[in-house]
């Protein structure tokens, strides 16, 4: 017991000096290999290996957290990454449930869904624009979770309810995760999330059509909707700027970029944004962004952000993003195709991660991800992900 522990240690400290060099724009020993599961890929996991009651199914796990030491206490036992392999940036339907949802639902597998809804009315921008916190809990909170259209105090006794509900859960897969980083040698990894001004704006107050009329018919109310909503989306991400834990990190999908032209995009998209990337950086916050789609074009921006932002890049050029990204200490991963452990051979597989590693790796600044999180362990992604990780621990070595 002892050896192990003396092995997990170790292991911990080289994962720490790895991660540390590359956010600080050195070259560490090997490149770190981060396996972003999804809560759906874990399950699924550890129901075919037996971990989890027959008969039981993504819709009952949700509401069963004794169950989910098990599931990812073994799926980090079976697969290697550097990064533990935990719940992900998981919507845990209890709050949804409690507050009536519209605009987050559990599907029929039990895949949470985010449908098209919009909260907003055209004629609303000014009182929104006006004080958006007070707006959004008086008018649109109640729009987009029925449980609180009711009188004051019965609105603050079913929020009450709700968060508490959301934030037990939440503790049970933080005390999950703090045993799971002791018992296999991972670095503490606090985190928070947040979102891009004008994907809040466009995903749940405006919708995409909405939002995408709104650009030609009120183009500065849409400016100054993403502007009022920087504040929110700063305390969202970074609650008590004043005592960050040390390493934090603030997790942000991006999605309308992609959607969007050029012109749109340096009108509507990056001030609002880059006003959000820099107020959660000051106080010391790292990022990660999940840059959904193709954003090529859009590199010329993403180069500029102050700090060390990590980026994970679903589709595009590998080579143009490390030349973009040359001279930063931002941080490049994703663009390894989950597809391909789904339907590819071993050598198919060993072949994209060589070709990945030897246009992202030089100089540092590269972690080995997926383009996705992994929703599915189908076909011959179980056997193709050692196959990954053996590869990349022995090619990924700086020599």
């Amino acid at each position: 017991m002892e050896e192990r522990q003396l092995d997990v240690n170790q292991l911990k400290q080289e994962r720490q000096a790895d991660l540390k060099a590359v956010y600080s724009g050195k070259v560490p020993k090997r490149v770190p290999i981060h396996l972003s599961f999804a809560f759906e890929a874990s399950v699924s996991y550890a129901i075919d290996q037996g971990i989890v009651e027959k008969g039981k199914n993504l819709r009952n796990i949700y509401w069963e957290p004794e169950t989910w030491y098990d599931i990812f206490d073994r799926v980090n036992n079976d697969f290697y990454s550097d990064i533990p392999l935990g719940p992900g940036a998981i919507r845990l339907p209890i709050l949804y449930q409690i507050l009536e949802a519209k605009s987050i639902i559990m599907g029929a597998t039990g895949v949470m869904q985010h449908p098209e809804v919009h909260s907003l009315e055209p004629e609303e921008y000014d009182a929104f624009i006006e004080d958006p916190f007070f707006y959004m809990s008086e008018t649109l909170m109640p729009r987009l979770y029925p449980a609180l259209d009711t009188t004051p105090g019965r609105r603050a006794m079913v929020l009450a309810q709700a968060v508490k509900a959301n934030a037990d859960q939440f503790a049970v897969i933080g005390q999950m995760m703090g045993k799971i980083a002791a018992k296999y040698g991972y670095p503490a990894a606090p985190s928070g999330r947040s979102t891009a001004p004008f994907d809040y704006l466009a995903d749940f107050l405006r919708s995409f059509t909405g939002i995408s009329k709104d650009m030609r018919r009120y183009p500065d109310k849409v400016v100054q909707a993403c502007d009022a909503l920087v504040p929110l989306m700063l305390r969202e991400g970074v609650p008590n700027p004043d005592s960050l834990p040390p390493d934090y990190r603030v997790m942000i999908p991006l999605h309308m970029g992609s959607f969007i032209n050029e012109k749109q995009f340096e009108k509507f998209y990056w001030p609002s944004f880059k006003k959000l990337m820099d107020g959660l950086v000051a106080p010391g916050a790292g990022v990660d962004l999940f840059v959904e789609d193709n954003w090529m074009r859009h590199m010329d921006y993403l180069k500029t952000f102050n700090g060390s932002v990590k980026m994970q890049f679903e589709y595009g050029d590998p080579k143009l993003v490390k030349e973009k990204l040359s001279g930063t200490r931002h941080v490049i991963t994703g663009f390894f195709p989950i597809s391909l452990l789904q339907f590819g051979s071993a050598q198919e597989v060993k072949d994209k991660a060589k070709e990945l590693i030897d246009i992202l790796a030089p100089g540092g600044g590269y972690i080995f991800g997926f383009d996705k999180g992994l929703f599915s362990l189908e076909g011959n992604t179980i056997k193709n992900l050692h196959v990954l990780t053996d590869f990349v621990r022995d090619y990924g070595v700086y020599r």
